[in-house]
């Protein structure tokens, strides 16, 4: 049921978080209504959607707040909202978007889909951070580390054997194999022990991945087209 609405003018505007410009601005109101849905229990669920956009930028937003609250419209609990797109907690990495292509363009031109299962990774677990999922994130972070490993230096059936190998081939120092077992125990620790990260460590763990992405992935690819533009040498 449609609680209450209301024609909306050029003086409509609130002030909230703009995820373009990153910081709070004043935004047109362009939508903005509110239900309640009558039950038979004591408390009634309330909504309220609004649309804004940013007077700056131009960027709209999409906001869904819910909570319940008395018969007599008092008291107000389990009150949530989403929003959309959310806020940003976290710089992507500069090379995010080349990633995305040379990932899709290697599974076409060389036939290996390597590198697209280690973006689309990536990309979910930038979801969860910005869905304020971190178990979930932490679980993400601890799949790309499997799978990137596994496809490198092939299943050695368990975690340590994996990272002891993916150590003696050389693509990480010992130093890092320690670094990435504390990612590898939180991960197994969000689920199989009911463990709940916090942002700070979701977000220490992608970037220590992310790292680890950058020198396999990017450097390496960096570093060949560098070759590429160096003259040979001649035979004497």
């Amino acid at each position: 049921m449609c609680q209450k609405s209301k024609a909306l003018g050029m003086n409509d505007k609130v002030k909230i978080y703009c995820c373009n410009c990153n910081v709070d601005t004043w935004q047109q109101i362009l939508f903005e209504k509110s239900y309640r849905s009558p039950s038979d229990e004591k408390y009634d669920y309330c909504s309220k959607c609004m649309v804004t956009e940013c007077c700056g930028c131009e960027q709209p937003h999409y906001r869904f707040s819910s909570w319940m609250q008395n018969k007599d419209g008092t008291g107000m609990d389990m009150e949530d909202e989403w929003v959309f797109p959310s806020k940003q907690l976290r710089e992507k990495p500069s090379w995010n978007i080349d990633f995305a292509f040379s990932s899709v363009f290697s599974t076409f031109l060389d036939g290996s889909s390597e590198k697209e299962h280690v973006w689309d990774l990536l990309r979910e677990v930038h979801v969860s951070l910005q869905s304020d999922c971190p178990r979930l994130g932490i679980m993400g972070v601890r799949a790309l580390l499997e799978h990137i490993m596994i496809s490198k230096i092939g299943d050695q059936k368990s975690f340590k054997k994996n990272m002891r190998e993916f150590q003696n081939q050389g693509y990480i120092s010992k130093i890092q194999e320690e670094t990435l077992g504390h990612i590898l125990e939180v991960g197994h620790a969000a689920i199989h022990r009911s463990y709940s990260p916090t942002q700070i460590e979701l977000i220490a763990a992608l970037d220590i991945v992310e790292n680890l992405i950058e020198t396999i992935y990017i450097y390496t690819e960096k570093a060949k087209n560098i070759d590429c533009n160096i003259p040979k040498r001649k035979n004497t």
